[in-house]
């Protein structure tokens, strides 16, 4: 009796020592259920958050009432958005809002990388003072049929100044919508203790030759303050501000003394292009060039252009040009700034529809982005490509640029020649090992004549 009631004691153990431990599989797989229900969302979301906050920056506009962007200094009407940090001299942020009411609009500094992505210094290192601030400048238009405000600001300014050279995004807002700005503009600190010789010359491609620019450089550096300029050092080159078909250059053919030198290769070739096309708008009450005619509808100006050629097969013509920019001006008013008229201008080029390939105008007028505002669409009765794009009374310069597959190209529309007049933009970039971001040794503009 002692030895069965032992056994069944032992029995009875082992049955309950089976049930807890299933009890306890089963809990701790609820417990690890419920735990990655938790944590896995969270993973997800932050890995999305870290992915949204390594997308570049771009120069973009995301209002359609956000209009005429310039940069200029109080000496020079047509400026780079680049500040020397030599000269001192402040740059002027001009724009309109078509607003028939002021709004308090901010704006927000950001130091970035040279790939436009956000930098890792501390704001506090790269800028002196608020890089938050107000834009106090306003003028409401008077006289103009469209009504609009005039926004205006320097940098840097009282509140604000740069400590470290290199790229910046500018992101324009109204007072507590960072979250879903009026426009991120890109905008440029430079040291200017660098030199930069910039060569045109043409391709030794014969067949191409006609047709294409090809460079050389020389550049000047520190070397006690740069480490490693073959590692360390690029340089950015856009002809016309054409981020679309830009050129990196890193990794010299040499050094000479305190030189980098790149010599001609094949590679380095961009397409003549030709001159822009151009328009004056600067009255609404004489002809001006290039208007075909004006009227008032609808309470509304209406520009129609006069029809553009596609100049692929044309021969080159020289005549001086802005490449690409324009300047608000009115000779109906006194203030261009606050009593220049808006037009609805209608751009129109007559020729056979393009199956697989978009049309864009280009210029300082698109900000120099492929804005989708300012896509050619096709009129198959008239047979001609047309756009019509709300601006404000100046002088512009413009382009037609061709997307495909491909990529983008100019060449398509307005043909390519070697003698053609084109702005080199080049931005020379130290990575600084040392203080862990991207400075801006130069930034020069050269032209190819």
């Amino acid at each position: 009796m002692i030895i069965n009631n032992i056994n069944g004691l032992r029995l009875e153990l082992i049955l309950f020592g089976f049930v807890v431990l299933i009890n306890n599989c089963t809990m701790k797989q609820k417990l690890q259920i419920v735990d990655d229900y938790y944590v896995n969302p969270a993973k997800k979301e932050n890995t999305s958050l870290l992915k949204k906050e390594e997308l570049p920056f771009e120069q973009k506009i995301f209002s359609k009432d956000f209009k005429s962007l310039t940069f200029r200094t109080k000496s020079l009407i047509l400026g780079e958005p680049l500040y020397n940090m030599k000269s001192k001299i402040p740059i002027i942020i001009n724009f309109d809002l078509l607003r028939n009411h002021g709004e308090s609009i901010q704006y927000k500094i950001i130091h970035c990388n040279k790939d436009w992505k956000k930098s890792d210094i501390l704001t506090m290192d790269a800028i002196d003072g608020f890089d938050l601030d107000y834009i106090d400048n306003q003028e409401i238009s008077y006289g103009p049929v469209q009504q609009y405000i005039n926004y205006n600001f320097e940098l840097p300014n009282d509140n604000t100044d740069f400590l470290v050279s290199g790229n910046y995004i500018i992101k324009i807002f109204i007072e507590g919508k960072s979250e879903t700005p009026l426009a991120t503009l890109k905008f440029y600190v430079s040291e200017q203790i660098s030199t930069i010789n910039f060569t045109i010359d043409k391709s030794r491609n014969v067949e191409q030759s006609k047709y294409l620019q090809a460079f050389e450089m020389e550049c000047t550096y520190n070397s006690s303050d740069i480490l490693d300029p073959y590692e360390n050092i690029s340089i950015n080159i856009q002809q016309n501000h054409q981020e679309f078909n830009q050129y990196w250059l890193s990794e010299p053919n040499f050094i000479k003394e305190n030189k980098l030198v790149f010599l001609h290769s094949e590679d380095q070739i961009f397409n003549g292009g030709n001159e822009f096309r151009f328009f004056d708008m600067s009255s609404f009450r004489n002809g001006s060039q290039r208007i075909e005619n004006i009227s008032f509808n609808d309470s509304i100006f209406n520009v129609n252009l006069k029809k553009d050629v596609r100049r692929s097969y044309k021969q080159y013509l020289q005549y001086k040009d802005m490449n690409g920019r324009f300047f608000i001006r009115t000779y109906d008013f006194d203030d261009a700034n606050s009593q220049a008229e808006y037009g609805m201008v209608n751009f129109k080029l007559p020729m056979k529809q393009f199956n697989s390939d978009s049309i864009y105008i280009f210029g300082q007028l698109t900000n120099w982005t492929i804005d989708s505002d300012f896509l050619m669409t096709y009129d198959t009765i008239n047979n001609y490509y047309q756009n019509k794009s709300l601006l404000k009374q100046g002088y512009y310069n413009y382009i037609y640029v061709v997307k495909n597959n491909s990529g983008f190209s100019t060449r398509k529309i307005e043909g390519a020649h070697f003698e053609s007049n084109n702005e080199y933009i080049l931005k020379m970039y130290y990575k600084d090992p040392v203080n862990l971001l991207d400075r801006i040794l130069s930034y020069k503009v050269v032209k190819s004549n």
